[in-house]
């Protein structure tokens, strides 16, 4: 005799979520908050500091994912720090999800090290973690400046 019909059908667990590394979670926050020109000045700073390599591979990301930046080197700092700024403000998500996880640790590591940055982690506390809305994100954008010739 079988007892088949007695068991309860097993319920599917959702898959749980990665756990996120508080450092990368507080570097999120700051893509996610802070004004373009900190953040460029952070990324600047902390690309400086952080191996060649880690470097090499957030310039790939940058390049990869903007399609742009072809020209540069690791060693362009100034530049691969603007286009990755413009990146994460413009589409939240867009380079650092493509990051591995040692050059997100490490970037993220060096741009918490500076003192700007922590700074900006008031309000981390009561953050949700989610990422806002693009068109909000947009907003943060440098605004070019037109100039008229006559």
């Amino acid at each position: 005799m079988s007892l088949k019909f007695l068991r309860r059908p097993r319920q599917e667990e959702p898959p749980a979520a990665p756990v996120e590394r508080p450092e990368v979670r507080q570097y999120r926050y700051l893509l996610r908050t802070a004004t373009f020109t900190v953040l460029e000045r952070l990324h600047r700073d902390a690309l400086t500091s952080v191996d060649p390599l880690v470097r090499a591979q957030v310039l790939g990301t940058v390049q990869d994912r903007l399609l742009a930046g072809r020209d540069l080197t690791v060693d362009d700092v100034g530049q691969l720090a603007r286009l990755l700024t413009l990146a994460e403000v413009r589409t939240p998500g867009l380079v650092v999800s493509a990051l591995t996880e040692m050059a997100l640790a490490r970037v993220a590591g060096a741009v918490l090290r500076l003192p700007a940055a922590r700074e900006g982690l008031e309000g981390y506390d009561d953050w949700d973690g989610q990422d806002p809305d693009p068109r909000d994100s947009v907003r943060r954008l440098p605004v070019a400046r037109l100039t008229r010739t006559a």
